[in-house]
């Protein structure tokens, strides 16, 4: 059959298209090969994602409560376009309704563009009250992008499935804080496999938030973790918010807990909580975020391995891993938390009733709280929801914030922060405004709604100079271990004399006057009591 020019133009021009959409569907469908096997993911908006992907086997059946072990490895070209599950949690405002155990996944966030040098590496540690959330939830193409750095989120086991101990789980050779261990397990996946997808397994950043910051002060002082991460960023998750218990403690919840599910102490606890379903063990763990009503029990344990000993002491000690760590906090934590327990809960503002057992909770005796209220007293604000909130965020946050600062940065260069837009994107409130509310700031590093549910306008250009700021002085910190570069307001290192603290609200960037910070949170006060209570 002959051709005609016309005929060869079309061939040419399809034969161009092709090629096109060959070239296009390889731009968006990256490979890489890890230590486990081969995995595929696809390209969004100049980032390589691959999500998914098994750092540690299911934790199922006789794993359930057993440190995390080597992933499985397959063969041929696995997937790696779709989130793994959440490990399993109560379906909330904040948390999602899953109760797959096979959840010990994360996900990898690495600019497209080729790179002659490796890229530092930001491992995401999620927050939860250490009861729910998942890496999922934090998109990490935007951060990578802006920073130039590979992102990595993470997943570990909650709740009860993350931090239960009983001695009978002794008896079997495990230790507690199988949590801690999955994270520590993905720092060891990024250590071995971060370099195929162009991270710097040299130059690992661990950062978090709230119970994610808080697993951080742990890993500074577990020996496991050495080596692992270089640099460290503690956001609104001071060191005490780890909560870590001693083994009798534990011993003592884990055996209430296991009764609760009918599996009494003796030889054959463990195979009776084996085979409890998932849905069971999640309903009897209860809701961890709710800690104005109720102390949340699932925290890590002081085992003498993982956590070694009292995690105040190692780190006043100087018994912990020198990395440089940016830390900081947000100026009105509380609301956060007042707004979650009573206005969404309950549908309802706070009354007496609530203000005096919740100071009770929050500060751990009636007389802490009846002397928390003398200093936060109701008829001082506008309401006694903004009593409750600023008492939380003083006594739970900045104060115990600015005692890491000064304990660490008698060892290592601290650098320390407070994010203060008042006018931050949040979720509508009936009751009072969020203003600068715990997790506030993650919007402006994530560059997405903190909450699903939550429907952000547009951020003036101030909030977006702000978010830029952010992003490049976390990024300077996670290349450098010090925030300050060209271009940016000079970011003074912390000393315990003048205790400088950069201020991050828009159209005010700048290191805060000598002083303030500790005037506005009252920590003078703050940290007595916790040196008279041991904490400092």
């Amino acid at each position: 059959m002959s051709t005609t020019p016309m005929h060869h133009q079309l061939m040419h021009a399809t034969l161009a298209v092709l090629l096109a959409l060959a070239s296009s569907v390889t731009q968006a469908s990256p490979i890489v090969t890890t230590r486990d096997g081969t995995v595929q993911g696809n390209t969004e908006n100049g980032v390589n994602q691959f999500l998914g992907l098994p750092f540690a086997a299911p934790p199922v059946g006789e794993l359930r409560w057993r440190p995390p072990q080597p992933p499985i490895a397959w063969q041929g070209v696995r997937g790696a376009t779709t989130l793994g599950h959440a490990c399993p949690q109560l379906p909330g405002a904040y948390s999602q309704r899953t109760t797959d155990e096979d959840c010990l996944t994360l996900n990898v966030y690495a600019p497209e563009a080729p790179q002659s040098t490796p890229r530092p590496v930001l491992i995401w540690v999620h927050p939860g009250s250490l009861t729910m959330g998942s890496g999922g939830d934090y998109d990490g193409k935007a951060l990578a992008r802006q920073a130039n750095v590979v992102v990595v989120t993470i997943n570990y086991r909650l709740g009860a499935l993350g931090f239960l101990s009983t001695p009978e789980m002794r008896q079997e050779g495990s230790t507690p804080n199988q949590g801690l261990q999955d994270q520590q397990q993905a720092l060891r996946w990024v250590k071995d496999n971060i370099a195929a997808f162009g991270g710097d397994a040299r130059n690992v950043t661990l950062a978090g938030n709230s119970s994610g910051s808080a697993s951080i002060c742990g890993h500074l002082a577990s020996p496991a973790s050495g080596g692992l991460f270089h640099r460290a960023i503690l956001q609104s998750g001071p060191c005490v918010l780890l909560r870590t218990r001693t083994l009798d403690q534990a011993y003592h919840q884990g055996n209430a807990f296991a009764e609760k599910l009918n599996c009494p102490s003796g030889a054959t606890q463990m195979s009776c909580l084996r085979s409890r379903s998932t849905q069971e063990l999640i309903t009897a763990a209860g809701d961890g975020l709710d800690i104005l009503q109720t102390a949340n029990p699932w925290s890590a344990v002081i085992d003498g391995a993982t956590i070694p000993r009292n995690l105040t002491d190692m780190i006043r000690d100087g018994a912990f891993h020198k990395v440089p760590v940016l830390l900081g906090t947000t100026a009105d934590e509380g609301r956060f938390f007042v707004s979650y327990t009573f206005h969404q809960k309950l549908g309802r503002a706070m009354t007496p009733i609530d203000h005096k057992s919740a100071s009770d909770v929050l500060t751990g005796s009636a007389f802490a709280g009846s002397t928390a209220r003398l200093l936060y007293p109701a008829s001082g604000y506008p309401n006694i929801d903004l009593a409750m909130s600023a008492l939380m965020t003083d006594s739970g946050f900045a104060c115990p914030a600015l005692s890491d600062a000064r304990r660490l940065s008698r060892h290592t260069p601290v650098y320390t922060y407070e994010f203060a837009d008042t006018q931050a994107p949040a979720p509508t409130d009936p009751f009072f405004k969020l203003g600068a509310y715990h997790t506030a700031e993650l919007q402006y590093l994530f560059g997405q709604p903190v909450f699903a549910t939550q429907i952000n306008g547009a951020p003036s250009a101030e909030q977006k100079r702000l978010a830029d700021q952010m992003v490049a002085y976390w990024s300077a910190f996670a290349k450098h271990g010090d925030p300050n570069q060209s271009g940016l307001p000079k970011w003074v290192k912390f000393n315990e004399l003048t205790s400088p603290i950069m201020n991050l609200a828009p159209g005010k960037v700048g290191m805060q006057p000598w002083g303030e910070f500790s005037k506005t949170h009252r920590c003078v006060t703050w940290l007595l009591l916790f040196s008279l209570s041991g904490q400092n």
